[in-house]
């Protein structure tokens, strides 16, 4: 599911730099295992990058949560399944990242581009990485909009997410 890495090439891929946040365009031809990539290790559990995971499809939510369970200084600490209950979630946990996808059909009209908005003007958590299928310029354009730290689309490697949520909560 998260097996496509990007490049910086501006001829192959979109990527976009503004106000500390990045448009990745993803290679879906590269075929690689998401659970082969080595572990960071960390001596100072006391700093952990607290995570909380937020997509209506449960089986996203648990691939996500294996990937960073697997990461000595990464903590999923929340899993929502709607923009509403990730805002409620985030009031109650305040996480340091909180990787959000854009559409949530269970949240009614209250998508992730709209909590993702709550969350950053409420300040209830540090960053908020959109990860999400749909690569369009108007979902991008809404993700900057609504202050997302960074844009991804599923498919990315995942020592590419690891990366870059170390790199939102200056752990790396």
């Amino acid at each position: 599911m998260f097996s496509a890495v990007y490049s910086e090439s501006l001829a192959t891929t979109n990527i976009i730099y503004s106000n500390n946040f990045s448009l990745f365009g993803t290679n879906p031809l590269v075929n690689e295992n998401p659970l082969n990539f080595t572990k960071q290790p960390s001596n100072q559990l006391a700093t952990d990058i607290r995570v909380m995971v937020v997509d209506d499809l449960v089986s996203v939510r648990e691939s996500l949560r294996t990937i960073l369970t697997l990461e000595d200084d990464i903590k999923v600490v929340g899993e929502a399944n709607s923009g509403q209950q990730a805002v409620e979630l985030a009031r109650t946990l305040h996480p340091d990242v909180v990787i959000m996808d854009v559409e949530m059909p269970n949240g009614g009209s209250y998508d992730g581009i709209e909590a993702c908005s709550t969350i950053k003007a409420e300040k209830l958590a540090a960053s908020v990485i959109v990860l999400t299928v749909h690569a369009d310029l108007r979902s991008r354009q809404r993700a900057l909009t609504a202050s997302a730290d960074l844009f991804l689309e599923k498919g990315i490697s995942s020592r590419e997410l690891v990366n870059q949520i170390r790199r939102l909560a200056n752990k790396e």
